[in-house]
């Protein structure tokens, strides 16, 4: 009954959420993974042009050109497919197309019978019908999850688990915000594959083994890497040599069901060797060009404890699963094996993709799909601790603090006081459960460098001001300055760097610099990653040893510190920030070197450059 309960809960607050955050009105224009996904059934069922996708990009053009390159010959390209040959193959494989397809046909009969919308594919009904699929995907996983724990755990303990997945971890995020994303269906495949799996070996009946199949299939067909799902439904219940034994007897003697398994397995994965073998001549194609895995260097400490998009960094309340590992093979054994094969050959390979922080989320996305295994061990984590009165309170206590922030950082996400995929602990230690965005909060975000307060620190003196005053360079501006005669315009280059040796006078290892500015903008950048920055960069014997830059654009008349902000045009805005001198910043071979560098042909003006120390007060 709790379950049920939890369940009827968890169905309110994303249904709410939805309609809050609202994220569904026009998520497909935008491009990206969704976008990705979802073209094959514009382009196959409405523009007919599946081979290049010309018109289909032309109407994402409609609606958002900046996200439409043209070629010379007026080729229509974008990031999410490439061209090859005389045609223009999506990069991202048809199994979430499908899935998306039931909403798409939906949406494309409601506005070719009804006139109310253009059945093009991109307008409001279009976007609504693919964020309802991904919302009730991710229900129905939940609803199946619940159905598995329900068998082997206490009511009480599968509401708490249910209830802490749902809503406690970035599962919520994106079945409710960030929407269309293939992990919340992944996730629902991931719950209907164990399911099904525990079914068939305790009934050993064939609409199981088809829902195994099929289940696996659609898993690889959607990202061919989690192939590695197969373990379960070989190795579940499987915890010593007898019961090996008895499995290898089972497939012995019900080889049609597995062979049947296989099948529908292979049936699934046709539609994409289908696609490629038509657009490219081959069967299997490598649709990701230069991007790949580096298996030798995964980035597994960053990927799960760091802060930029690290797993366990923004999903606190999945520590319970992980020490729950601990007791998995005692308490539950049926997962035991698998999840022990499983989840260390699917951390390595997910870590060591070349965009190990998996940009575009809240948190570390691909760890979504496993949160159905990840669920036993969290469910025997809290029956093992049920046993003692202070650690149950005391982790119920962590619950639900871990979902309610859970909650208000996916808030402080569309709120823009909150972007993953770039921070750092200095940055999430500022901006830790505020409501409102801070100065000191979007310059611990840009130089990764938490900001002291001012109040406990004394200004000893000015070390040097850069003004511009004399006109040697093309790049003097005297039209527009902030303090005569003249200011610098800068385009894709730097300013002439400020030097100050660690032997100036006064100053001291574990000394603050102040470093300022006024900056002014003709014209925006609003590629986050293009936009200019003032940059203190400490040097040791010419090798770097410290980097601390501070984005211009976004401060220019920000009052919400929205870190996403482009800026302000043909306005003056002073910017400042503290670094600290590293320890070993001592003598002539350590140099802080301060200067405006721009990596984009976007002008930016620059005056008044000016260091200044600062010293903690005794």
């Amino acid at each position: 009954m709790k379950s049920r309960i939890a369940f009827i809960l968890i169905v309110i607050v994303y249904f709410t959420s939805f309609f809050y955050y609202k994220s569904y009105r026009n998520f497909l224009q935008g491009g990206g993974d969704p976008w990705g996904y979802y073209a094959y059934l514009p382009a196959l069922f409405i523009y007919d042009d599946l081979h290049d996708l010309q018109k289909t990009i032309g109407k994402r053009a409609e609606y958002n050109a900046s996200s439409v390159r043209t070629l010379e010959n007026a080729y229509l390209q974008i990031e999410e497919a490439h061209a090859f040959k005389h045609n223009t193959i999506i990069k991202y494989t048809n199994g979430v197309a499908i899935l998306y397809s039931p909403f798409f046909f939906a949406a494309h009969f409601f506005c070719k019978s009804t006139n109310l919308y253009v059945a093009d594919g991109y307008t409001l009904p279009y976007n609504i019908a693919v964020g309802f699929a991904t919302i009730l995907y991710s229900l129905f996983g939940l609803w199946i999850l619940r159905k598995l724990l329900s068998k082997y755990f206490s009511d009480s303990i599968s509401a708490i688990v249910l209830m802490s997945i749902a809503i406690g971890t970035n599962l919520y995020f994106f079945s409710v915000s960030h929407l269309g994303m293939s992990h919340v269906f992944l996730f629902a495949l991931y719950a209907l594959c164990l399911w099904a799996t525990d079914c068939y070996y305790l009934s050993l009946k064939t609409k199981y083994a088809i829902a195994i199949g099929l289940a696996c299939g659609m898993i690889t067909l959607i990202r061919p890497n989690e192939i590695i799902i197969l373990l379960f439904p070989f190795l579940w219940n499987v915890y010593s040599i007898d019961t090996f034994r008895e499995r290898i007897e089972t497939i012995s003697t019900h080889v049609g069901q597995y062979v049947l398994m296989a099948l529908l397995f292979l049936i699934m994965l046709l539609p994409q060797f289908l696609y490629w073998k038509i657009l490219s001549g081959n069967f299997i194609f490598y649709s990701y060009t230069k991007e790949g895995f580096d298996f030798l260097h995964p980035h597994i400490k960053e990927g799960l404890l760091g802060f930029a998009n690290g797993w366990l960094s923004y999903t606190p309340i999945l520590f319970f699963a992980v020490i729950g590992l601990f007791f998995l093979h005692r308490n539950f054994k049926n997962s035991a094996l698998p999840s022990f094969l499983f989840l260390p050959i699917y951390v390595w390979v997910i870590y060591s993709w070349w965009c190990w922080q998996y940009i575009n989320g809240f948190g570390s996305r691909p760890m979504i799909e496993t949160y159905p295994i990840w669920a036993f061990p969290m469910a025997v984590f809290f029956t093992v601790i049920g046993r003692k009165i202070g650690l149950k309170t005391l982790s119920l206590a962590l619950v639900c603090f871990f979902i309610f922030l859970n909650m208000f950082q996916t808030w402080q996400f569309k709120a823009g006081l909150l972007w993953t995929e770039d921070s750092n602990f200095a940055h999430y230690r500022a901006n830790f459960l505020q409501s409102k965005g801070s100065y000191n909060a979007h310059i611990a975000f840009d130089s990764r460098e938490y900001q002291p307060d001012s109040n406990k620190l004394q200004f000893v003196k000015t070390i040097q001001t850069q003004s511009f005053d004399d006109s040697f360079s093309n790049s003097f501006n005297a039209t527009i300055y902030k303090s005569s005669p003249y200011a610098f315009e800068l385009k894709e280059g730097t300013t002439p760097a400020i030097q100050i040796p660690a032997n100036t006078a006064g100053v001291q290892a574990l000394d603050y610099f102040k470093i300022s500015c006024w900056v002014y903008c003709p014209a925006l950048q609003y590629d986050h990653y293009k936009q200019a920055v003032i940059a203190a960069e400490f040097v040791h014997n010419g090798a770097q040893i410290r980097w601390r830059p501070v984005r211009l654009q976004t401060k220019i008349d920000n009052p919400n510190h929205h870190l996403l902000h482009a800026g302000k045009t043909k306005q003056w805005q002073y910017i400042s920030f503290f670094v600290r001198a590293p320890h070993r910043y001592k003598d002539e071979r350590d140099i802080l070197k301060v200067f405006v560098w721009n990596p984009s042909e976007v002008p930016i003006i620059v005056d008044d450059i000016q260091i200044a120390l600062w010293k903690k007060i005794q």
